[in-house]
């Protein structure tokens, strides 16, 4: 059995990392009900922009736009959204595993990462992102979204790439928490075949004309999605780190009370041994002392 004060720095030990683990629970809770206000806005936004795109897309035998044109699938490039912090439980894992596994399948695949663990992870597997943001995934805001937005579409529009897909953590539905792929670039329109609501606008007159409207919705309509993957994989970090930082505190806690009933058994043990080893010395003195009164009594006999 270990020594009691070994035991009981064992506790402080984990006293003080249940604080460290319990505090980052409740950051990541207040964030996440920061998050929470806009969430429900964001995804309806989302929602709404992806089926007027579609009704666009159904609409739009008079009308072009060169983010809708077919290219060859020359060069993929893969936008990775991930966390710039660990502690989230499987969350960076699982979406960089997931981004991994479709980069490989796909020959001369590019590369761009959000997040500094994104950077890190395919930094160790020898792969160097071609633009890596970082910081933003900490602060997903409108203006942040834009500039990322600029940086894809600029690709894009310079041919530097045939198509653009993003990877990251969805917050929504069945498949929240769950890493996911969408095409940013081209759009298509079977790329919303799970909207089912939208319908063609046959009847709409738009005003200055039909092409105008596109060439001003679509910027904005990528400028969304992008803002709109940007707040789910931020809501996805902070509620795996939340739900890992309970499991981590609740774990501390059991060993707590593991470690205070071995200590209590140590010190109970160290206790009876204490008094085993007081009683002894005083049979031995008490034994001593009689053969003593012994002695002198022999002593004064002869």
């Amino acid at each position: 059995m270990q020594q009691p004060n070994k035991i009981r720095h064992h506790i402080n030990a984990i006293e003080q990392t249940s604080k460290i683990t319990s505090a980052m629970e409740l950051i990541s809770s207040n964030r996440m009900r920061q998050v929470m206000k806009h969430i429900e806005h964001n995804r309806r936004y989302f929602a709404y922009i992806r089926r007027t795109m579609k009704e666009l897309l159904i609409s739009s035998q008079n009308v072009s736009h060169p983010f809708f044109a077919e290219r060859p699938r020359n060069l993929v490039t893969y936008v990775v959204i991930s966390g710039d912090k660990g502690l989230c439980g499987s969350y960076n894992s699982t979406v960089l595993n997931f981004a991994m596994e479709h980069i490989k399948a796909t020959p001369g695949a590019s590369l761009i990462t959000l997040g500094h663990t994104a950077e890190a992870f395919f930094h160790s597997r020898g792969m160097t992102p071609d633009i890596n943001f970082l910081g933003i995934v900490q602060d997903p805001t409108l203006a942040r979204a834009r500039e990322v937005a600029g940086e894809l579409t600029d690709l894009y529009e310079k041919q530097l790439t045939d198509e653009i897909r993003i990877v990251f953590t969805s917050f929504y539905g069945e498949i929240k928490g769950q890493p996911v792929e969408i095409r940013l670039l081209p759009i298509k329109l079977f790329d919303y075949e799970d909207i089912i609501d939208a319908e063609a606008l046959n009847e709409i007159i738009y005003h200055p004309s039909a092409q105008t409207v596109l060439d001003m919705m679509v910027p904005q309509y990528i400028i969304g999605v992008v803002f709109g993957v940007m707040v789910q994989a931020y809501a996805s970090e902070h509620y795996a780190r939340m739900t890992a930082m309970h499991s981590a505190t609740s774990n501390a806690r059991e060993m707590i009370s593991g470690l205070q009933t071995m200590y209590n058994l140590a010190r109970q043990s160290a206790i009876t041994n204490e008094i085993a080893e007081i009683t002894s010395g005083a049979e031995l003195l008490r034994g001593e002392q009689s053969h003593d009164g012994e002695y002198q009594q022999q002593q004064q006999q002869q």
